[in-house]
């Protein structure tokens, strides 16, 4: 029964991948690809000669772009050309965005000039460039979430955060790299290769959203779009010293980002929603302001997500830091898929604990708590399965919606509805739990991972989806499964929908990034902007990497 539990918490991550290959066929495509790590597919780059070498430009946040083109200081035009410079000189190395729509985004950067040239503004975005996770549909651009057989997927309709943002007046640059459908650790895929950290090439970027946060870190892009159902979006925030949101469940619709493209082929595909309890979509930038700018413009109802909910963001006025009430852990007990979660780096407990003495010289009240084993041990537990049965659900009506058009029958998983019952009730005592324990707090410190960005696996792939999960890396001289460092942190907050905020805190003594995670109440998003953008001028630490300025 205990390995029965033990394999359930990592099914979920791996029941995708499952899903994924019922869809097509796909060892017709799979036999000609053997190369583990592929030489990454290159793209059409703009010519030298038409590019603006501006990297002053590129490392502006997204607020001070959109301020400099409304005061004439910059025009759309400029800021384009930039970010296609910046993507031409070292795209190369990183290898972060994986398709560049060049004529499309100066094409629309022409147009915003000549708009505010008449005085009008498209919005509060107006000329801003951004890129998006290869999850998300775009609108006559490829989207292929990674995955081989949807590698020359070109969807009919923008996903919801691509059409808001374009309607906030922001264009679009192009798609950052993923591993395959959002599975697995780290980034890389059988279509564009493997996304390497720019503060150490040979280290990992993390996924799900490895491509937004190197690409963001490099000055290829202001704004960046995430998913996140185990870490995605906040994992490579942490490894790129970035900042990314994960935001309360179902602030932002979801839809144009189940599999991205597969509306196209299967016209049915977007009426279906998985894992619905779980991912959580939310913006990733090199600023909080930027975090604040962005949330009003993605968040929202929408009728094509029914479950996407309608919540005033308001951001009140900052409390005077003696009124601030912060929790931290310094870890979370318990195990995970057989191994301890407890044993944090001693080089990302140093940066938490120079970020709390930093705190408290700031005379903020701090109170260090902690977490159950049994608690940590359940949700974690819960997550697993939650994953694992909602795709469950998910398959027999795909199943069905394949039948229709290629006549190929599969097998059914087997699901209970009353088993599905009793782990949404589970959950909602894990939630309970989590809300009275952070009634009395504005905000709950805790690390991201068990250590910074480690050196690169060798990537494996198995029927096209990455196969590292289970694999080990060294933290302090001992062995760690993949799962364990990276995942048995982020996942709790998918469980309870928690807003999460990561904030650069510090660098290792070899110069990598360290975040931490700063968790509000439920549906108090905005609020734990404020107080996180509080935390962050106090004791945070953003740098550029170096190297990446023309």
């Amino acid at each position: 029964m205990r390995l029965i539990k033990l394999v359930a918490a990592i099914f979920g991550l791996v029941i995708i991948g499952v899903v994924a290959l019922i869809i097509i066929d796909v060892s017709s495509y799979f036999g000609m690809l053997s190369s583990e790590d592929p030489v990454p597919q290159t793209y059409q780059a703009p010519s030298e000669a038409n590019i603006t070498l501006r990297s002053d430009i590129v490392f502006l946040s997204a607020s001070e772009m959109a301020k400099k083109i409304r005061e004439g200081a910059l025009t759309s035009v400029e800021v384009v050309e930039g970010h296609l410079s910046q993507i031409y000189a070292f795209n190369p190395q990183v290898n972060a965005v994986v398709t560049v729509d060049a004529e499309g985004a100066l094409e629309r950067a022409n147009k915003a000039d000549q708009a505010f040239q008449k005085g009008k503004l498209w919005g509060p975005l107006h000329g801003v460039p951004f890129t998006v996770k290869d999850h998300f549909s775009t609108q006559s651009i490829r989207t292929t979430s990674g995955f081989g057989p949807l590698a020359d997927m070109v969807p009919e309709n923008d996903s919801t955060v691509v059409a808001r943002l374009k309607e906030a007046g922001a264009i679009l640059l192009g798609k950052t790299n993923m591993p395959p459908l959002a599975t697995c650790c780290g980034t890389t895929n059988l279509i564009f290769g493997r996304t390497n950290n720019p503060w150490d090439l040979n280290r990992t970027v993390g996924g799900s959203s490895g491509g937004s946060a190197a690409a963001l870190a490099t000055g290829m892009t202001p704004i960046e779009v995430g998913s996140d159902q185990g870490g995605s979006i906040r994992i490579p925030a942490h490894y790129n010293g970035i900042f990314g949101l994960k935001p309360s469940e179902h602030l932002i619709s979801f839809y144009g980002a189940l599999m991205p493209g597969m509306d196209s082929l299967i016209p049915k595909m977007q009426e279906l929603h998985t894992a619905r309890h779980l991912i959580h979509l939310g913006p990733m930038t090199r600023s909080i302001e930027d975090l604040q700018l962005l949330l009003p413009i993605l968040a929202g109802p929408d009728p094509k997500d029914v479950d996407a909910i309608d919540i005033p963001i308001l951001f009140p006025k900052p409390k005077p830091l003696k009124k601030l009430k912060i929790a931290w852990l310094k870890g979370l007990p318990g195990q995970f898929v057989g191994q301890s979660t407890d044993k944090i780096s001693m080089a990302s407990s140093k940066v938490l604990n120079n970020f709390v003495e930093k705190l408290e010289a700031a005379s903020i009240p701090l109170e260090q708590r902690k977490l159950s084993s049994e608690y940590m041990n359940r949700a974690r537990m819960t997550w697993g399965s939650l994953v694992s049965m909602e795709y469950d659900f998910f398959a027999p009506a795909l199943l069905r919606i394949v039948e229709s058009v290629t006549g190929n029958p599969y097998a059914v998983f087997p699901y209970s509805y009353e088993k599905y019952q009793y782990l949404l009730t589970d959950r909602d005592r894990l939630i309970s739990h989590m809300d009275e324990y952070m009634a009395n707090f504005d905000a709950l410190l805790l690390p991201v991972t068990l250590d910074a960005a480690h050196e690169h696996l060798e990537s494996k792939f198995e029927n096209g989806m990455l196969a590292n999960l289970m694999e080990n890396i060294t933290i302090d001289g001992q062995e760690v499964m993949v799962a364990v460092a990276e995942l048995s942190y982020p996942i709790l907050f998918n469980l309870t929908g928690n807003p999460v905020v990561v904030i650069p805190a510090g660098f290792t003594e070899s110069g990598l990034p360290v975040g931490i995670q700063v968790v509000g109440q439920r549906w108090r998003d905005a609020e734990l902007l404020v107080v996180a953008k509080q935390l962050f001028e106090i004791a945070g630490d953003f740098q550029h990497p170096p190297d990446y300025k023309q």
